[in-house]
């Protein structure tokens, strides 16, 4: 049941963070451009001081959980699964740390247009993989539990 339950806290914050990167690509990202003059800066800061609270915690438990699992998969299309969840959240990380945090020191100096273009386009591999992994966790899920109910149904004679 460990695996049950480090799916589920793996499945929750996976879904928090794709409902807050679609938010972000959609809504936050091309909003920054509207925030005009010395007010920018401090906007920015204040934005990477909040954000770093809140989705921090969800990465770090979506990698955590996302290295953990593949170690309770007994079934080889599960543990593939797990896998390509695994691959699509390093994607997002190594954008994350090397781009996107980049982008974001730079907009801390002022707001640039370039950069944040640059921004709001390349988060987009951010979002697609997100929304492949969310797609890929659901099926995961009804596969699993599926099989589960199949089972207990064979066994139940």
């Amino acid at each position: 049941m460990i695996a049950d339950m480090l799916f589920v806290v793996h499945f929750g914050a996976s879904c928090a963070m794709l409902g807050i990167m679609w938010f972000v690509q959609i809504a936050y990202y091309p909003n920054l451009a509207c925030i005009g003059g010395p007010d920018f800066v401090r906007y920015q800061r204040e934005h990477v001081r909040r954000v770093t609270a809140v989705a921090w915690t969800m990465l770090l438990l979506e990698l955590l959980t996302a290295l953990a699992l593949p170690a309770f998969a007994a079934p080889a299309a599960v543990r593939t699964a797990l896998g390509l969840n695994l691959i699509l959240l390093l994607v997002i990380w190594r954008s994350t740390w090397f781009v996107q945090v980049p982008l974001h020191k730079i907009l801390e100096q002022g707001f640039q247009a370039d950069t944040h273009r640059r921004l709001v386009s390349t988060n987009w591999l951010r979002t697609i993989c997100y929304s492949l992994r969310g797609a890929l966790l659901i099926a995961l899920m009804v596969y699993v539990f599926v099989s589960r109910a199949a089972m207990t149904q064979i066994a139940a004679g």
